[in-house]
C-alpha cells in the first residue's frame, strides 16, 4: 500500500465505518470547518463514541535488540536472526527501526513479514523503493532492531494505565474488528475523568476510567501523561462529554 492520502470528507463521514478496509490504514481525512481524522481498524472490541483511543501495545519480545542477518544496502529484505514467533503479515504496514548499532535511527516501513514459529528467519520485506540506505551487519554488536506495528491498526480504548501512544478519539462507537475513523485535531467531544478548567491543557485520563481525559495541572503530579489538547466552552463535570480542541495530529 501507499503512503496515507488526503481525503476531503463531507460532515458525517467521520461516523461510518466498514467490515472491510477502505482506505490505506492511517490515511487522513479533514472535513470544511477544519478537523482532521485519521483511518484505523479497530482490535477486538467495540470503542465508544468519545473516548481517547490508544496505538496497540507493542509486543515486548520484538521491540527492539533483535539481531538482523548481514543485509547490503539497497536490499529490500531484512532477516531476523533472533528466535521468536510471529504471525504472517504481522508487521504489515508497521515499522522497522534501528536501536543500536550500524544503522541506529534509521526507520523503515514494512511492506509484509513470513511466519515464524519459535524460530530465528523470519523475513521482513521493506515498503521502501530504495531499500536500505544502510548495509546491516550482523552480530548483536554490530546492528539491532525493533518491530512495531502500524499505529492505526488495531487500536483499542485508551487503558487507564497507557501502553502506547493516543493517537485519536471516536467520534461515534466504533465496532470491534471494522475500519473508521478517529479525530485527531479541532473540536470533539471527550470523555472527563474530572472536572475540567476552561483554557486549561487536556492530557490523557488516570486511573479512573479508560478512555477518559483529565486537565494538566502543572502542579507537580501526572506532568508526564500525553497532552491531547485544550478545554473549551466551560469547565466540565467529571464523567460528562466536555468539549476540547484536540490537538495530536493536524
Amino acid at each position: 500500500m501507499s503512503f496515507p492520502q488526503t481525503i476531503m470528507g463531507k460532515y458525517g463521514w467521520e461516523k461510518t465505518e466498514t467490515s472491510s478496509q477502505k482506505h490505506v490504514l492511517g490515511s487522513r481525512m479533514t472535513l470544511p470547518d477544519g478537523r482532521v481524522y485519521r483511518y484505523v481498524e479497530t482490535a477486538g472490541s467495540d470503542i465508544a463514541g468519545g473516548a481517547v483511543v490508544q496505538a496497540a501495545a507493542g509486543t515486548a519480545a520484538h521491540d527492539q535488540d533483535l539481531i538482523v542477518v548481514a543485509a547490503s544496502a539497497g536490499a529490500t529484505t531484512v532477516t531476523i536472526n533472533t528466535s521468536g514467533t510471529y504471525t504472517k503479515d504481522q508487521y504489515k504496514d508497521g515499522y522497522m527501526h534501528i536501536n543500536s548499532g550500524t544503522g541506529a535511527g534509521e526507520v523503515y516501513r514494512i511492506k509484509s513479514n513470513t511466519a515464524v514459529s519459535g524460530a530465528t528467519g523470519m523475513v521482513l520485506t521493506l515498503d521502501e523503493e530504495d531499500g536500505l540506505a544502510t548495509a546491516l551487519t550482523a552480530g548483536a554488536s554490530n546492528c539491532e532492531v525493533g518491530l512495531s506495528t502500524n499505529p492505526y491498526k488495531d487500536v483499542i480504548i485508551s487503558p487507564t494505565t497507557v501502553t502506547n501512544v493516543a493517537v485519536g478519539v471516536a467520534p461515534t462507537l466504533l465496532t470491534a474488528d471494522y475500519y473508521g475513523w478517529i479525530q485527531t485535531w479541532g473540536p470533539a467531544a471527550v470523555l472527563a475523568n474530572a472536572a475540567g478548567v476552561l483554557g486549561q491543557h487536556v492530557r490523557v485520563g488516570g486511573a479512573s476510567t479508560a478512555g477518559g481525559t483529565e486537565d494538566m495541572d502543572f502542579d507537580g503530579s501526572n506532568e508526564n501523561e500525553q497532552l491531547i489538547g485544550v478545554q473549551m466552552l466551560i469547565a466540565s463535570a467529571a464523567a460528562d462529554y466536555a468539549l476540547v480542541f484536540l490537538q495530536i495530529s493536524p
